[in-house]
């Protein structure tokens, strides 16, 4: 039985093959983003907005990259103002994961304090809640 799954474990992928494999879906998916205009035709419907009818905090996240891709930081902020933070964490996350796949020690990533969490997660809640209120068509996606 052990020999199960030891030969399970031969096949999981080990050291830099997955973070670049995600790195090369990442950047697919930039360049059909930028390739394809999501304010022409719906490329990832958001169900939160279809279910209740409100704005969710990443609504307008993908014509906001859209922009962003084709250097229009303006217009990718009128879609959501949260897309440079976002899309900032995620390459943070990334680089980070890269360099702990790498060997090196990432001690500082596990160092993020317990009130920065809440922050965000403030910040997030609270944009949910302002674009959603009537006249404030600004911050909707």
């Amino acid at each position: 039985r052990s020999v199960g799954v030891t030969a399970t474990l031969a096949f999981r992928p080990r050291g830099m093959a997955v973070p670049l494999a995600v790195g090369c879906c990442l950047a697919a998916g930039a360049g059909y983003l930028a390739a394809v205009d999501p304010s022409e035709r719906t490329v990832l419907p958001c169900p939160f907005r279809a279910v209740t009818g409100w704005w969710c905090p990443g609504c307008g996240m993908t014509r906001a990259t859209h922009q962003l891709l084709h250097g229009d930081i303006v217009q990718a902020l009128r879609f959501n103002v949260l897309v440079v933070v976002v899309l900032a964490g995620i390459a943070g996350a990334w680089g980070t994961w890269v360099w702990s796949a790498s060997g090196r020690s990432v001690r500082w990533a596990a160092r993020v304090p317990p009130w920065a969490i809440a922050t965000a997660i403030a910040i997030v809640v609270g944009f949910a809640v302002i674009r959603n209120l009537p006249g404030v068509a600004g911050l909707r996606g």
